[in-house]
């Protein structure tokens, strides 16, 4: 019989039970506390709130690779500008204060410049952060004044004797501390180098685009200047900006605990992309030419100016544009009336024959901070422009039927119906057509204004782009100026056709003088002005805008011819030593007193108003003239168009009688012409007979 199962007695509890026990509940306890701690790890880096916001960084760090700007290219593709990574030096005056003359003997060194131009700045910015500083502490004195008062009995009686919370009195409210000073001149990298090798407290160095200007002042109006952010801000810069601005690039890297890089992030970088290149219309060779001879121009005409254009007639490409000052002694300052003057305290001017030579030119002040912030002339201030527009009446009115074939007519003085007395400089007792035009008859053409309609004048003015801008993409371009409809009068019409009463700008003339220019179909037609090379499909897009049939168009260019044939005789008779022209130029000569045009000024209230004429001051300025030239080259296939303005002629010029318009801007379009045709590998023409 098997024998009776019992029950086991409890065994108790050995020492090693009891350790596995306990190692258990701390696995489990340290399981908890870990993942309590990896909780509050992801809680605080998904919202750290406001008192860690600003201790939260990312270890990836992100910085902007500047991409260069294009260039900006002559015809030929020489470099009138161009960009490249330049540094600087940057201060942090907050980290830089307690190692102030260290930082400044040092760096002054390095940069080869006065310490007066490091320090004085510096000590600038420290002490303005010193005084933000002090407002900052005072204002957090006043915050724990004030938390005290209206919190300390509630945390007393909730806290007992606990401690009273405390206030931040670093506050960043109000004006912020100064911790970005540029200074010294932008350097080479090899001197960059050398500054960070230093470890001067606080010295940076930042990576900046350099705008050079190899095309140098002689261009520097058109070209104009980038500014800050190497933005376009003037000229041609500012015109092509959006083409020439590139797209920066951005290198991203990891950084060690001492947020130093140590890893470029490929993944998050991205390369930049450099600006389009540009090609200008201009060419640097023909624009030293143009400087040269308007600089002899204005030399032996004793003028205080010069303007002068170069178009290629069949592109509507400028080649070239000059606006020049020429310093003059003893210039008397117009007694301009002061806004708000009473009439009997208005000054008077001497009588005319006790006048002396006054500036006519206006003050350019920024012109001497830099060539490139200047007023360009050629687009922005307007003249009368005299005989060198009456060109345009007279094919008009030849297209209009105006002008009889063989037709001969009195040129002597005359006096208008409505009583306006003409004459001419030579007096002549008969002309036909052609040679009114050709020796300038104001008589002729006031008498050919008497068969055009008053609508019909005006509408031939507007058809040419007169009273409008040629919207060649430079800035403070003027429309010039076209008597109103309801402002136009017998006078005006009188006065239009021999080139008063209008105002016009040098490129508004070259634009309409190319309709004479332009080859077969396309004569008759307005250029369209460009300062970037075009392509072909650009200008096959090109509207016509035809302002005269191109057989008209045709003739007008050979009768202009001896226009040029008479300019030329003179100039012989002037210069014997000068060769022979290889080029037959076809052009007109103007001369016409400047006008007498109020400037404007700003009163204490930011008014624009215009200042008055002194008594005596009639519309023009006694004796004082300007005179031009506008002609195209060479005749059968025309390669440029050329004006030269002439800005008030000396006073022994225009009393020997030698300040018009084919005696001192005619040479200079003539050697313009001879110097420019060659180098644009034009062969010299046959010249063509003369007209009896």
């Amino acid at each position: 019989m098997a024998a009776e199962q019992t029950p086991s007695s409890p065994r108790e509890r050995t020492p090693r039970d009891r350790a596995s026990v306990i190692a258990g509940l701390f696995a489990a306890g340290a399981t908890i506390a870990l993942l309590a701690v990896a909780g509050r790890v992801a809680q605080l880096k998904a919202a750290p709130g406001p008192q860690l916001s600003r201790y939260v960084s990312d270890r990836v760090g992100l910085e902007q690779e500047p991409s260069p700007r294009g260039d900006l290219l002559d015809r030929r593709g020489r470099a009138l500008s161009m960009s490249e990574v330049g540094f600087r030096v940057i201060i942090d005056p907050l980290a830089a204060e307690n190692a102030m003359d260290r930082v400044i003997v040092e760096l002054a060194d390095r940069l080869g410049i006065r310490a007066d131009e490091i320090g004085s700045p510096l000590a600038a910015a420290v002490e303005r952060n010193n005084e933000i500083r002090a407002q900052r502490a005072e204002a957090g004195r006043q915050r724990t004044t004030d938390t005290h008062v209206t919190l300390s009995g509630r945390i007393r009686e909730v806290f007992g004797s606990a401690r009273e919370p405390r206030v931040n009195t670093g506050s960043t409210d109000g004006p912020k501390l100064r911790r970005y000073l540029p200074v010294g001149p932008v350097i080479e990298r090899e001197i960059a180098d050398l500054i960070e090798g230093s470890r001067l407290p606080g010295v940076l160095i930042e990576k900046q685009l350099v705008r050079h200007y190899p095309g140098g002042d002689d261009v520097a109006s058109i070209l104009g200047k980038v500014g800050w952010g190497h933005a376009g801000l003037l000229g041609a810069e500012l015109k092509l900006d959006e083409r020439l601005t590139g797209a920066d690039g951005r290198i991203a890297y990891v950084r060690d605990s001492s947020m130093n890089p140590v890893l470029i992030d490929s993944a998050s970088s991205s390369p930049g992309e450099r600006g389009e290149d540009i090609r200008l219309s201009l060419d640097l060779e023909l624009q030293r030419i143009a400087i040269e001879e308007l600089e002899r121009g204005m030399d032996e005409a004793d003028a205080a100016g010069g303007r002068l254009v170069m178009l290629e007639p069949l592109t509507g490409e400028i080649l070239a544009m000059v606006d020049l000052y020429r310093d003059i002694e003893g210039l008397a300052e117009f007694p301009w009336v002061e806004p708000g003057t009473p009439k009997e305290a208005w000054p008077a001017l001497p009588p005319e024959d006790k006048r002396p030579r006054y500036r006519t030119l206006p003050e350019d002040p920024r012109r001497e901070i830099h060539p490139a912030m200047g007023r360009n002339r050629c687009v922005e201030d307007i003249y009368e422009p005299g005989s060198t527009f009456k060109s345009f009446v007279w094919a008009s009115a030849w297209q209009m039927g105006l002008i009889g074939e063989g037709e001969t007519l009195s040129t002597r003085p005359y006096t208008t119906p409505f009583g306006r007395y003409f004459e001419d400089v030579t007096k002549r007792d008969n002309q036909d057509w052609e040679h009114v035009l050709i020796h300038s008859s104001n008589v002729g053409m006031v008498k050919l204004s008497e068969r055009m309609a008053h609508e019909d004048l005006r509408e031939t003015v507007l058809r040419f782009g007169f009273g409008s801008r040629t919207r060649i993409g430079l800035p403070g371009e003027a429309a010039g100026i076209v008597t109103s409809e309801e402002n136009w009068s017998d006078y005006s019409h009188t006065s239009v056709v021999i080139g008063h009463e209008v105002a016009v700008t040098p490129v508004q003339m070259v634009r309409a003088f190319g309709a004479y220019a332009r080859p077969g179909e396309l004569a008759g037609t307005l250029p369209h002005l460009k300062l970037a090379s075009p392509s072909r499909d650009e200008l096959r897009a090109e509207p016509l805008v035809r302002v005269l049939e191109p057989g008209v168009a045709l003739r007008t260019r050979r009768v202009l011819t001896h226009v040029a044939d008479r300019m030329d005789a003179s100039m012989r008779r002037r210069f014997p030593d000068s060769p022979e022209p290889r080029y037959t130029l076809f052009g007109k000569s103007g001369t016409a007193d400047i006008a007498v045009v109020p400037p404007f000024v700003t009163t204490d209230d930011g008014k624009r108003v215009q200042m008055g004429k002194p008594k005596g001051a009639g519309g023009y300025f006694h004796e004082q003239y300007c005179s031009s030239f506008i002609g195209g080259a060479p005749f059968e296939d025309p390669r440029i168009v050329v004006i030269a303005v002439i800005d008030d002629p000396g006073p022994s010029r225009i009393r020997q009688k030698a300040h018009y318009g084919s005696s001192v801007a005619g040479p200079v379009v003539r050697r313009v012409v001879e110097r420019a045709l060659p180098y644009l590998g034009v062969k010299a023409e046959t010249p063509l007979a003369a007209v009896e």
